[in-house]
C-alpha cells in the first residue's frame, strides 16, 4: 500500500503535542486498504514524501497503534468469552429450573422459563459461532498490519 504525503505532519494527529499518535485519516486509509486485501497476503506500507521523514518515529508510532489495537481486541475477546459463559450458565439454570418445577407450576409459566433458558443458550451459541469469528478476523488483520514492512521513499 502506497501512502503519498506532502509533509511529515500529515502522518500524526495534530492534537498530540508529542507527535506519537497517528492521524485519523492515515489510520482510516490503512484500515480500509487492509480490509480489502486478502488476510494472508503480506502487507507492505510505503510512505512517499517530498520532505524528510523521521522513520524511527513513524515506526514507533505505528507499532504503538498496532499494539493498542491488539489490546482492545484482546479485551473484546475476553468480554465476549465472559458473555458466552454467562449466557450459557443462565440458560442452563432456567432450563433446570423449568424441569424441577414442571409438576408444581402452571404449564404456561414453565414454557416461558424454558423459552428464556433456550434463548440464553442460543445467544451464547450465536456469540461463539458468529461474533467470535469477527473478533478473530479483526485480530488477524491487526497482526498482519503489525508485521507489515514499512518503507520510505523520497519523491523526486
Amino acid at each position: 500500500m502506497k501512502i503519498k504525503i506532502k509533509s511529515e505532519d500529515e502522518l500524526y494527529n495534530s492534537f498530540d503535542k508529542f507527535g506519537e499518535t497517528l492521524s485519523e485519516d492515515l489510520i482510516s486509509y490503512i484500515n480500509n486498504k487492509s480490509e480489502v486485501s486478502p488476510i494472508k497476503q503480506k502487507e507492505d506500507i510505503e510512505i512517499v514524501s517530498s520532505s524528510k521523514i523521521d522513520e524511527e518515529r513513524f515506526k514507533k508510532s505505528f507499532e504503538k497503534y498496532c499494539n493498542e489495537q491488539l489490546t482492545l481486541i484482546n479485551r473484546q475477546q475476553a468480554i465476549n468469552r465472559t458473555k458466552q459463559i454467562g449466557m450459557l450458565f443462565v440458560g442452563i439454570i432456567f432450563i433446570i429450573f423449568s424441569l424441577v418445577l414442571a409438576d408444581r407450576i402452571n404449564i404456561l409459566i414453565i414454557e416461558i422459563i424454558s423459552t428464556i433458558g433456550s434463548f440464553s443458550i442460543w445467544e451464547s451459541a450465536n456469540s461463539w459461532l458468529l461474533q467470535s469469528k469477527v473478533i478473530k478476523f479483526n485480530k488477524m488483520r491487526a497482526l498482519k498490519l503489525k508485521n507489515s514492512e514499512i518503507k520510505f521513499e523520497k519523491e523526486q
